[in-house]
């Protein structure tokens, strides 16, 4: 008798103590679990204190604590209250699925606040929470107790209180735990969801950026190109200003290009040739006749005087004629015309000026006949001049007149109004400037 007591009381004590140490190691699960979600929420949140979770050694020390600083955090009415009260994470009868189901109870929870889940970095925290929060019911999980099988066959032996048991409702209005499980899968889809449209946003945003760098790169090297052409053109426009500093007959600081004695001497050779054929050319006056003079007559001294000094009537009337031949008048039927390149020192030097056009002209210069130290300029009419001197209109065009660069792909120059020069000592000052438009 004393053995079969012994065997029960042995019996006994297996049964009840596995459950215990399944119960308390549930509750300390239960306490980290819980510890770590307020720690999360006051750091979440900026909330001071965070640290004093950590010194909490039971769930109604915890509980007593959260409900004191509700008032801040809302943990007990938001989050611990709803859970606890629900109780659809106490429906398995598996310790370890109870702690499964409080983790994802809690997270569930969590994500519901928006601001959360829009910040990337809060975002991150909670998932590291999750991680953290599925570690520990990973490792506090213990085995079904050895009473569970009590429980059941009392759940087998009343069908309609195991029956009552499956179904329950939460303070908010929830459903089952079916309806749980759904809740849970729901939000476990729409955070795949999240992560996929969050992916997409990112590609599409990156290959925006990378269609905005080519379209960029693309403009930039078109500028580069438009930069280019226009450097080439000023080099050419300095050229041909070097080349006219050096033409012949300008005197330069080193003495290049003054005329030579030999070219002095020649040119008066050839003035005097001229005259010698304009003087040949000249009719010969007719030989003076001379008439007998009478013994008796006497002649006074003043005719002799005005006979000596008839003789010099001659050399002045050839004078006269050598002076008409030099000195022809330039017809007047029209003005004379002057062309140049480009003006310099704000007009035109003398000796920059031809009589026709060059195949560089821009101006055409027109000397009044009224006044040879006025005269009006325009620009020429030819277009291939027009399409160069847009290009470097800064050098040939800003100085001497005035314009409006409003249209850009322009080839051809329209005069509004000539500009006026006056000559002072060889060079013609701008006046007034020409008005111009492109077209």
């Amino acid at each position: 008798m004393k053995n079969k007591l012994a065997i029960l009381i042995i019996w006994l004590f297996l049964g009840v103590a596995p459950a215990g140490w399944a119960q308390s190691e549930m509750e300390l699960a239960k306490l980290d679990i819980w510890t770590e979600t307020a720690d999360f929420v006051y750091r979440d949140a900026n909330l001071t204190n965070a640290g004093q979770f950590a010194n909490v050694s039971s769930m109604n020390e915890f509980v007593n604590l959260i409900k004191k600083e509700d008032a801040n955090s809302s943990i007990y009415s938001k989050l611990y209250k709803p859970i606890e009260d629900g109780g659809f994470y106490k429906l398995p009868k598996d310790p370890k699925a109870q702690l499964n189901t409080l983790v994802k109870s809690i997270y569930a929870r969590l994500r519901n606040n928006d601001q959360r889940m829009n910040d990337i970095k809060r975002r991150r925290k909670l998932e590291d929470l999750h991680k953290q929060l599925q570690q520990i019911a990973a490792d506090y999980g213990a085995p079904a107790a050895t009473g569970a099988p009590i429980v059941q066959d009392a759940a087998l032996q009343n069908p309609d209180s195991a029956q009552q048991q499956e179904t329950f409702t939460d303070p908010d209005g929830t459903t089952t735990d079916a309806t749980a499980e759904e809740k849970l899968s729901s939000l476990a889809k729409r955070e795949e969801n999240t992560t996929i449209t969050g992916t997409n946003s990112m590609t599409i945003l990156a290959i925006a950026l990378g269609l905005i760098n080519l379209v960029l790169i693309y403009l930039l090297n078109k500028e580069i190109k438009k930069q280019s052409k226009r450097i080439d053109q000023r080099r050419i426009d300095i050229d041909n200003l070097a080349q006219m500093v050096n033409l012949p007959g300008r005197v330069g600081s080193d003495g290049a290009g003054k005329i030579t004695m030999a070219a002095v001497e020649n040119l008066i050779n050839r003035a005097m040739a001229k005259e010698r054929e304009n003087l040949q050319a000249a009719p010969t006056p007719a030989p003076i006749s001379s008439q007998p003079v009478k013994a008796a007559a006497v002649v006074p001294p003043a005719s002799q005087a005005n006979v000596s000094q008839q003789p010099r009537v001659e050399p002045q009337g050839i004078e006269e004629l050598v002076t008409a031949a030099n000195h022809t008048p330039p017809p007047t039927d029209k003005p004379q015309s002057k062309y140049a390149r480009i003006p310099v020192n704000g007009g035109f030097h003398e000796q920059d000026l031809y009589d026709t056009p060059q195949h560089d002209s821009i101006y055409e210069i027109r000397i009044s006949r009224k006044d040879p130290n006025r005269a009006m300029f325009r620009i020429v009419t030819n277009t291939n001049v027009h399409r160069s001197a847009i290009e470097s209109a800064y050098l040939s065009l800003k100085d001497a007149c005035t314009y409006q660069m409003n249209n850009t792909n322009a080839t051809r120059i329209v005069n509004d109004e000539p500009g006026v020069l006056t000559q002072v000592n060889g060079f013609w000052k701008i006046d007034r400037k020409a008005q111009i438009h492109f077209e």
